[in-house]
């Protein structure tokens, strides 16, 4: 859980070397007015991690704006991209949307089409209530929406008993926590982002529950229908780290495995 008297996490920056077949992590460094590199090929399922360590202060903003980092002289911000084309993206500080890259503080991502992570593929058979039984007092809610390419995940733990009045959490209440997450997947991957929503009491219409506020992303990667890690980053509040899941029942499994290619059956 996300107490502070028992939270226990290790947040690694370092580079990761990718295995073949697997998707791969490219890294942007920032400096004084520059993207380095500012001009990248990548393959859909590959994620982009902007590092700034220049104690200038920068962001990171698509073009669109569909998506951007905090403001900071001091920052990690990481995307994975599933969708092929062009991304343009800018640092709102020293730079606008549409401004030459060689010129400006700008950079473009090239997707191209990724190569099959595995032989394994998700499918609305995934759809199920997952959890670590090492931590059984949190669980998942996973479903999988396979027309649209998406999906929706939710994330609760809980005490088993009530913590005391003077103890505080790094995220959400100290008893329970609820996180919702969404987002497209591509083989046997899953790239979300992570929301968090404050408010409500059950069954009551007062205090009125706030609008979900992006605090992170999680990576899920499944290596058959019975189990899957997932890494999550939620780097306002400090938290990452990686949790092996498991089904609750397997009233599902058959459906998963009916819908994997013939070599996996």
């Amino acid at each position: 859980m996300f107490v502070k008297r028992s939270l226990a996490v290790v947040i690694l920056f370092s580079l990761l070397v990718p295995l073949p077949g697997r998707a791969e992590i490219h890294i942007v460094n920032l400096g004084n007015n520059f993207f380095s590199p500012n001009d990248l090929t990548i393959k859909a399922g590959d994620k982009v991690r902007w590092v700034n360590n220049s104690t200038h202060l920068h962001d990171v903003t698509a073009d669109n704006f569909s998506w951007n980092s905090q403001q900071s002289t001091s920052f990690v911000y990481e995307r994975t991209f599933n969708t092929v084309g062009e991304v343009l993206y800018h640092c709102t500080v020293h730079s606008l949307a549409g401004r030459n890259i060689a010129s400006f503080m700008n950079g473009r991502l090239n997707v191209e089409e990724g190569d099959p992570a595995s032989d394994f593929l998700i499918n609305t058979g995934i759809s199920d209530a997952w959890y670590n039984p090492a931590t059984n007092g949190q669980g998942f809610f996973i479903i999988v929406w396979e027309d649209s390419q998406l999906v929706f995940l939710s994330w609760f733990t809980y005490d088993t008993e009530r913590p005391p009045q003077d103890v505080t959490a790094l995220l959400g209440d100290p008893g329970h926590r609820w996180l919702t997450a969404q987002g497209p997947y591509i083989g046997d991957s899953a790239a979300l982002d992570v929301y968090l929503s404050d408010g409500g009491t059950f069954d009551s219409a007062t205090p009125v529950v706030g609008d979900p506020t992006p605090i992170g992303t999680i990576d899920i990667t499944w290596t058959d229908c019975n189990a899957a890690t997932l890494s999550y980053d939620l780097p306002s509040h400090g938290l990452a780290g990686d949790i092996p899941l498991q089904r609750i029942v397997s009233d599902n499994v058959p459906a998963c495995e009916a819908a994997q290619p013939a070599a996996q059956r």
